[in-house]
């Protein structure tokens, strides 16, 4: 799944310039929180196969995800606290997000779930 979050990265990266090329600046920066849960996954494989040379287990990548997560999530209810004015943008907005947040870290850790050897 790490190219996968790597993919869905690029393309969030590339849906927040194109909203900032179209003056959409707020709008691209609320996009920005949804990157978080795909590049630290990424970054947390990469960190612990390529330079440390370990395992990415199946409790390393629960606790960097679920803390991903926390992040992501705070970063976008502070954005929607402060960004957007109009109460039923801001409900979308939060409740899209969170919603992409939670079944991207559940898709993300039943994949490293499913990984785990049979005893």
């Amino acid at each position: 799944m790490v190219g996968e979050c790597a993919v869905i990265t690029v393309l969030l990266l590339f849906a927040a310039f194109a909203l900032i090329r179209y003056k959409r600046r707020k709008w691209a920066i609320a996009t920005l929180p949804l990157t978080v849960v795909p590049f630290v996954n990424v970054m947390a494989y990469m960190i612990c196969k390529e330079l440390l040379g370990i395992d990415y287990t199946f409790f390393a990548s629960l606790v960097v995800i679920m803390t991903a997560m926390v992040v992501s999530c705070t970063w976008i209810g502070f954005l929607t606290a402060t960004l957007l004015q109009k109460r039923k943008l801001r409900t979308a907005y939060f409740m899209g997000c969170i919603a992409f947040n939670i079944l991207l870290a559940v898709i993300l850790l039943l994949d490293h779930y499913a990984e785990l050897p049979l005893v």
